[in-house]
Parts: structure tokens; C-alpha cells; sequence
């Protein structure tokens, strides 16, 4: 374990291992590539938690689900205590420690006058071990601490513990024989195992359907959140007048009992803050989209969504449409992006994205099987193709063969993925290649093959872990917005908004730059890295040959309002203003276009 005074958190090492496909004669396959990864395992200060979040107040709920009260937000602190214990069960640590607080909601000692003018919540006919459990869940501040470790006189909590604080607060209803406990500070808190029947319980009780599924993907969350210092922000609960004796239960215990198999892994996803991130940014990437049309792609659904009547008038409605057009798009993340929307870490993760270079996290591909990058795909065809002007490789490719472990010796360094998912314009000549790309010139495409993932114990060893080969719950997570189809068309408002060019930039920028910054440099001749858009100040001239000259003087920036939706077809000049600004009408994207190229599964074609 890792200990970081800078963020006061504790985290455990681990890498995976990729492996790579063969040809014959080439010997890359023999390698493997280890991707190092810190997975968040204790905290020192707990994720606060606020009733403002604006997003699913109402919850929409699935066809014949009941939608008159929305327990998403009480369920999320439910689920974050049984993640906890379950974290501390396969620690067997002796140091870690679930215990009740102080802090009580109101109705748990029955006791008159111990009622506060707020939402009342049926708990059921439980007895007094379970109310205690529910006064703990639905405490003010802090009801129950679930300590992972002690290092030198720091506290460690888990990841998914939080802090109400919000002046709204609760009381429970509960029916039962059983008195409370006279000492409730001291009563034993419930196994994982028990807490979670006790979920269920209450799920099945109140027919909660989807509201299970979603606010484990909220849970999920939390540790990202307190990762960045960010405010859980939920929507209260609403329509707590009891329970519905007459609705037909959607959810089954043996649904529930499927989604318990699957907490190791769910738990192992949500302490990998950086998966999580990648995997929600990752939503936006679209294989057909380089590097300098990343402006016009994302333009529709961050600039012209948001200001359409029926958003612009509704609170928290955008975010809503948000988490269910990226569910269209990727149905495998879809209960993911719910979740992030009803927490409040959507936000962020548009932040991340409007710049044009979300974090990525190679692993992300392999634990939730939703490409993020053009990294993530083989490719297809040959990789080097003759023409008229030599032989040529689309500098996608090439930046691929990049990534893979050298079977020649040489100085340069490409042990991590580009830093922007896009794939960069344009070819680049067999010439200018170096030796560790023009190695593979004759081989057929090279797979970057997920094997194992390895944790690394405190004796200095490490533990083969060989991953999910099952999916218990997967199906659940796809079913939370089944029957959404893909629209046909969307009708955005007539406005004419200005179409900025600061992700396409950022984002050429970055990519190009991963060549530049691990050691090649810049390749004589590409005229490419001339543009404004790339030009190294610390670097006073690109190299060029001789062949360069008589063109030099027409070549601008890569944002030229005259080039094809498809790139740049190597570094050809296309006008003497040769730029990858797509500012022209013909350039922008409509919203139809973001629901394209993907089949009835949302996988991509």
C-alpha cells in the first residue's frame, strides 16, 4: 500500500498485463506490456453529502415500474455501508473496524416528541437490530464509520463513507414487538451479507425495481468523487407516504442475489477512479472522428442541447437528457452514467471532455469492454499501402505500432497511451518512420490482448488475479433504460452558435505531442508539424528536405475551413490555407450523427 500525504489518501498498487498477437517472424508477441494502476482504498475525510441534487427528483422509472417516489438517494447510502463492511471482510485486517456513531435519525427510540418536521421513511415490520441499521443509514452527519486502517495515528476510512450535510432530515416508521436498544452507540452493525438482505428488504417492499440497480452506479461513484473534492449532490427523496400494498414487485430476489455476486468486482471498479473517469469520458469518443473535427463532434450535445426549450426551463434537465443519449451509446456503461448524473460528478466529466483530451485509462477497455480510444481498436487492412507518392501509413496506425513493446533497441519511450483518445490526422511516409514501425511493415494487424490483473502485497509479492469470467450482474445494469431507441431525428433550435475550436486544438495538439515528448522528435519533412496548431515553441524550426521547399510557403494551420470531414490524406496541400479549423456549416455535426455507426446492441460498427 501506498500512502499520499498530498491527497490524504490510501492506495493499494497493482498492474495488469497485456499481451500482443503474432505473425510469423515477427517476435513482438513474445513481450507483454504492464500498465501500473493505484486503486483508492482509504480516505481520510468522508464524501459530504447535500439534498440539491437537481437530476432525477423524478425518476422515470421502466415501463410498468412504479414512479411515485424516488428513493434512489437513501438506497446510495445503503449500498455505500455495505461496500464498505465488504471491503473490510476481505481485508481480514485486524486494524479495520464497522461501528455505529451517536448520530441517530429521529423515530429509531419511539419516544414522543422524537419526530422532526420531515420526510418519513417505512423502514417495515423489522426488528430492533434492522431499525438500528436504518437509523444509522438515514443519520444526520456521520451514523455509522467503517475504518480500513491505522498508520500512524491517521485514520483511514473507506472509500464510499460519507457525511450528510444538508438541514433536511429524516424519520423512520417501523413496525415490530422489539424495543430499541438502550444503548445504541454500542450494538453491533450488520455483516455485508445482512446489511444487504436488509436492502433488499426494503427494496422488494417498497418496489424499487431500476432505483436498485442505479443508486449501486451512484455508490460507485463516491470515491471518485472525494477523489477530486467534489460534494455528492443527490436528489432527495420524494413521495414517502408508505408503501403501495398493490404494486407488483419488478424486482426478484433473485435478481438481488445475482447483483451481490458481482460486489468484489464492482467494488475493485469503483476504487479505480481513473477507470471510472476514463470510462464516463470515453462515452463521447467515436472512432470515425480525428483529432481536429473534435470542435464540430462535441459542439451539438454540449452547446446547442442545452439551450433546446425543453431543457433550458427544467433544473437539472440537460444532465437527465445527458445520461440518456451516452446510455444509447454505450448500453454497457448506461446504469454508470446514471449514476454519475444522480450524484452530481456529470459536471466534471464534461469538463473533462469539453477540452478535447479526457483522461484515459488503458485498463478502462478491458474491465468494461467499451473501446474509449483508437488505441482500444486493431485497426483493419494492411498497415503500410502503396501510392503514386511512396509507400504511406495512416498515422493512426503507426501510432499504434508505437505502443508496442520494440523488438529493436532504441531510445524512444512509449510506455503509456497517447494523451488524447482521438486518432491523429492524416498519413505519414514509410521514410519518415522509425525502425520500431517499419519492423511491422509486412505484418497482419497486432492485438493488444488484456491477460490478468496483479495486486501488489504488502511482503513485496503479488497476487495473480485472472478477473471476471462471468458477468453476474450485467444484464441488470443493461436492462436499467431498456426500450430507448434510437431517434430517427432530433429537432435542435434554429440558432446559429459560434463553433469554437478549443478541443479540436487541444486535442491535435496532444496527440501529436505524445511523438514529440517520448524521444522521436519531430520527423524531417512532416510539414504537418509546421501548423499553429502544433508548433513546438521550444523548438525553432522543423526539419525539412529539400522537397519541401517549393511547397512551404502554402501551408498554414490545421484548421482550414476547406478540408474534408476525413483529414488530411498525408500533409497534401489542399489550399493555401491548409488548416483543420472547420468553422464552415459543412463541418458541424447534428445530433443524429452521435447515434450513427452504432448497432442495436450501441456497440460500434
Amino acid at each position: 500500500m501506498d500512502e499520499s500525504s498530498a491527497t490524504s489518501t490510501l492506495f493499494l498498487e497493482a498492474h495488469s498485463i497485456f499481451g500482443f498477437t503474432s505473425n510469423e517472424g515477427c517476435t513482438v508477441g513474445d513481450n507483454i506490456k504492464t500498465i501500473p494502476a493505484l486503486l483508492q482504498l482509504g480516505i481520510q475525510s468522508p464524501t459530504p453529502v447535500h439534498w440539491n441534487g437537481t437530476s432525477f427528483r423524478q425518476w422515470v422509472g421502466i415501463e410498468g415500474e412504479n414512479t411515485k417516489r424516488n428513493y434512489i438517494s437513501i438506497l446510495a447510502l445503503g449500498w455505500s455501508y455495505i461496500l464498505s463492511v465488504r471491503l473490510l471482510e476481505m481485508q481480514g485486517q485486524g486494524s479495520a473496524e464497522i461501528a455505529y456513531t451517536q448520530s441517530i435519525a429521529t423515530g429509531y427510540k419511539r419516544e414522543a416528541g422524537d419526530r422532526i418536521a420531515g420526510i418519513t421513511v417505512d423502514i417495515g415490520n423489522v426488528d430492533k437490530d434492522a431499525a438500528r441499521w436504518w437509523a444509522a443509514i438515514l443519520a444526520p452527519g456521520q451514523g455509522w464509520k467503517a475504518i480500513v486502517s491505522r498508520i500512524d495515528d491517521v485514520v483511514y476510512l473507506s472509500p464510499w463513507s460519507v457525511c450528510v450535510e444538508d438541514e433536511q432530515r429524516f424519520d423512520i416508521a417501523w413496525g415490530g414487538t422489539s424495543s430499541p436498544s438502550q444503548d445504541s452507540v454500542v450494538s453491533t452493525p450488520p455483516s455485508s451479507k445482512d446489511a444487504f438482505e436488509l436492502l433488499s428488504r426494503f427494496c422488494l417492499l417498497h418496489d424499487l425495481g431500476s432505483q436498485c440497480f442505479v443508486a449501486l452506479a451512484t455508490t460507485l461513484t463516491f470515491p471518485t468523487l472525494n477523489h477530486y473534492g467534489i460534494v455528492a449532490t443527490l436528489p432527495f427523496p420524494t413521495d414517502m407516504r408508505g408503501r403501495d400494498e398493490d404494486n407488483p414487485v419488478k424486482l426478484t430476489a433473485p435478481d438481488l442475489v445475482r447483483m451481490s455476486e458481482g460486489l468484489p468486482y464492482y467494488i475493485a471498479l469503483s476504487c479505480n477512479h481513473s477507470v471510472i473517469v476514463s470510462s464516463l469520458c470515453g462515452v463521447f469518443w467515436e472512432p470515425r472522428i480525428p483529432c481536429n473535427l473534435v470542435s464540430p463532434w462535441l459542439h451539438p450535445v454540449m452547446n446547442e442541447v442545452p439551450i433546446m426549450e425543453e431543457v433550458i426551463n427544467f433544473e437539472g434537465r440537460y444532465h437527465e437528457i445527458l445520461a440518456i443519449m451516452c446510455a444509447i451509446r454505450r448500453p454497457k456503461l448506461s446504469a454508470l452514467w446514471l449514476g454519475a448524473v444522480t450524484s452530481g460528478l456529470a459536471p466534471r466529466i464534461l469538463g473533462f471532455v469539453k477540452g478535447g483530451t479526457p483522461p484515459l485509462d488503458p485498463n478502462a477497455f478491458a474491465w468494461t469492454d467499451c473501446p474509449q480510444s483508437f488505441m482500444d481498436l486493431a485497426g483493419s487492412g494492411p498497415y503500410f499501402q502503396t501510392e503514386a507518392s511512396g509507400e504511406k501509413i495512416q498515422r493512426a496506425d503507426a501510432w499504434r505500432l508505437l505502443f508496442l513493446p520494440t523488438v529493436v533497441e532504441d531510445d524512444l519511450h512509449y510506455e503509456n497511451y497517447p494523451f488524447a483518445p482521438w486518432e491523429p490526422v492524416g498519413k505519414t511516409s514509410a521514410e519518415n518512420c522509425v525502425a520500431r514501425i517499419g519492423i511491422h511493415r509486412f505484418c497482419s494487424r497486432h492485438h493488444l490482448t488484456y491477460q490478468h490483473w496483479a495486486w501488489h502485497l504488502g511482503d513485496g509479492s503479488t497476487l495473480v488475479d485472472q478477473g471476471l469470467k462471468t458477468v453476474p450482474a450485467q444484464y441488470s445494469f443493461q436492462e436499467v433504460t431498456p426500450g430507448i431507441e434510437t431517434p430517427a431525428s432530433v429537432i435542435l433550435p434554429v440558432v446559429e452558435l459560434p463553433l469554437g475550436q478549443e478541443a479540436s486544438r487541444g486535442a491535435s495538439w496532444e496527440i501529436f505531442q505524445w511523438v514529440t515528448a517520448n524521444g522521436e522528435g519531430i520527423p524531417a519533412g512532416e510539414l504537418i508539424y509546421k501548423d499553429e496548431w502544433l508548433r513546438d515553441e521550444s523548438v525553432s524550426e522543423v526539419p525539412s528536405s529539400p522537397q519541401d521547399d517549393a511547397t512551404d510557403s502554402h501551408i498554414g494551420q490545421l484548421s482550414s475551413s476547406t478540408i474534408s470531414r476525413g483529414g488530411l490524406d498525408g500533409d497534401k496541400v489542399i489550399s493555401p490555407k491548409t488548416t483543420l479549423d472547420t468553422t464552415s456549416s459543412a463541418q458541424k455535426f447534428s445530433i443524429d450523427s452521435w447515434f450513427n455507426g452504432l448497432n442495436s446492441e450501441g456497440e460500434i460498427e
